[in-house]
């Protein structure tokens, strides 16, 4: 396999792995986070939305699902090459809930060695587990510092 083959294989993997979850589990979680993570930076807003739950909210009331998926469509068109690094991921399960916090750096760029743009967001997201399936059903986000 090669490339974008490779790459479309591997995601299809997780995301079958992680849909088939009987009960709700961190490492289910992690998965989940690891398959947004790919979608984003494949700018697949698509398979992005589908980790995303119908009645989402983010950053209190300023977003709902469809203005979250606006936000990421604009984002993909702005930037042919999107890149996104997690640190500092802290998990706190409750049962078929949790709450997730993380920092993270997000680059974009026309596709060249070097990104035009880049931020440090400091988020907390609140995921639930629905139908065998972790799905993010608010998050807030802003920038770090």
């Amino acid at each position: 396999m090669r490339g974008p083959v490779k790459t479309a294989s591997l995601l299809l993997a997780l995301l079958m792995f992680a849909g088939c979850a009987r009960e709700p589990s961190e490492e289910a979680l992690r998965r989940t986070l690891d398959a947004v993570e790919m979608a984003g930076e494949e700018r697949d807003v698509g398979e992005f939305m589908e980790h995303v739950a119908g009645d989402f909210v983010g950053n209190g009331s300023e977003f709902d699902r469809s203005g979250l998926d606006r936000l990421l469509r604009a984002v993909a068109l702005r930037h042919q090459s999107i890149s996104v690094v997690r640190s500092g991921l802290a998990i706190e399960m409750h049962g078929d809930r949790a709450i997730v916090r993380m920092q993270i750096l997000v680059t974009g760029g026309a596709g060249g060695l070097l990104p035009d743009a880049g931020q440090v967001f400091e988020t907390e997201s609140a995921w639930r587990f629905d139908d065998g399936q972790w799905k993010l059903g608010s998050a807030s986000w802003k920038p770090a510092g």
